[in-house]
């Protein structure tokens, strides 16, 4: 049986309307595939994991053959200090320095009235920088001491290295000049540049010991002690004084202001550095709490130059430490 299909409307049998709506879904559809490229709907995507960076330990390179061990010192024999360039060679700081040779000394007994070690002609030590304690390296100090004709002059170059340097420029030089006699140095000026990558800063102070007064490039003065160091030349002026008595005072200009500090002498300690485990004189800032202090390691078989030095924050935490990786030195 056939079922009949419900009446069209009666406009749609008319031909003109059946023509129209024929037209109209055509441009629909044509539109639709025009359109299509264009309009896009968005599509759910998981997002990517984040990028993860993992070090992998190198290779291992195969050992050298052991070497023939040699015949044990003598408990208390001091270690062997490098030397360096003749006093014609070491006139310039571009000269390379000799290769290393046996130039020993005897340790120092700090408890006898015995006169001081007498500084060096010439001394190049090289600290490694680290960052707090026992952190990663982040730099390396150049000190050169030279002294002749009763006038010395002490160089300080400090940067960063390695992967430090890439994050941070930064390049410190430090230079102190005067005198030298039976009491050690005498700075007259101290000078200091500073580069960064915000930019240059230099300082310098000069010590008039006729007038007494310590002058500032910034335009202040102090009144100059006897005793006065610079920041740099008292590390060396340590080995010439006294430790028979602590706190041992101490008058230091950075450049900027003189400051007056109490140093307490600790008891001899062993550290550790690249060179090996060193005998020391430890001398430590006496400081209140919420300010900076510093402390001072010197090397007792080595003239009580400075082998290890640190920098504590306001916090009380270590700062920074360098410590001695190279000494060489010469009386010639």
């Amino acid at each position: 049986m056939v079922t009949d299909l419900p009446p069209c409307p009666a406009a749609l049998k008319l031909p003109a309307v059946r023509i129209g709506i024929a037209i109209g879904l055509s441009l629909m559809a044509h539109f639709v595939v025009l359109v299509s490229p264009v309009f896009k709907f968005p599509v759910a995507e998981s997002p990517l994991p984040p990028l993860i960076a993992k070090l992998e330990p190198l290779p291992k390179v195969a050992a050298p053959a052991p070497k023939k061990p040699k015949p044990e010192k003598p408990h208390g024999t001091p270690k062997k200090v490098s030397e360096l360039p003749t006093t014609q060679e070491a006139s310039t700081e571009e000269t390379p320095v000799a290769e290393p040779q046996v130039a020993q000394d005897e340790p120092v007994a700090i408890t006898k009235s015995e006169p001081a070690p007498p500084l060096p002609k010439h001394a190049q030590l090289t600290f490694s920088a680290y960052q707090g304690t026992g952190g990663m390296q982040i730099g390396e100090s150049i000190h050169r001491l030279d002294i002749a004709d009763g006038q010395y002059t002490l160089t300080a170059i400090t940067q960063t290295t390695g992967l430090a340097s890439i994050f941070k420029s930064y390049l410190l030089t430090q230079t102190s000049r005067g005198r030298t006699g039976e009491q050690g140095l005498h700075p007259d000026s101290f000078d200091e540049e500073k580069k960064q990558s915000k930019g240059t800063q230099n300082v310098r102070a000069e010590f008039d010991r006729t007038e007494h007064k310590l002058h500032f490039s910034h335009g202040g003065e102090a009144d100059l002690p006897e005793q006065a160091q610079d920041i740099l030349s008292f590390l060396y002026q340590l080995s010439q004084l006294s430790m028979n008595t602590t706190p041992l005072p101490l008058f230091i200009s950075n450049g900027k202001k003189l400051e007056s500090y109490q140093m307490d002498i600790g008891a001899e300690e062993e550290i550790s550095t690249p060179l090996g485990k060193l005998r020391a004189l430890p001398l430590r800032k006496l400081h209140a709490k919420g300010e900076e202090g510093f402390d001072v390691w010197l090397g007792l078989e080595y003239r009580l130059l400075p082998v290890k030095i640190r920098q504590i924050d306001r916090a009380g935490q270590i700062a920074g430490e360098m410590v001695i990786s190279d000494i060489r030195l010469t009386d010639e």
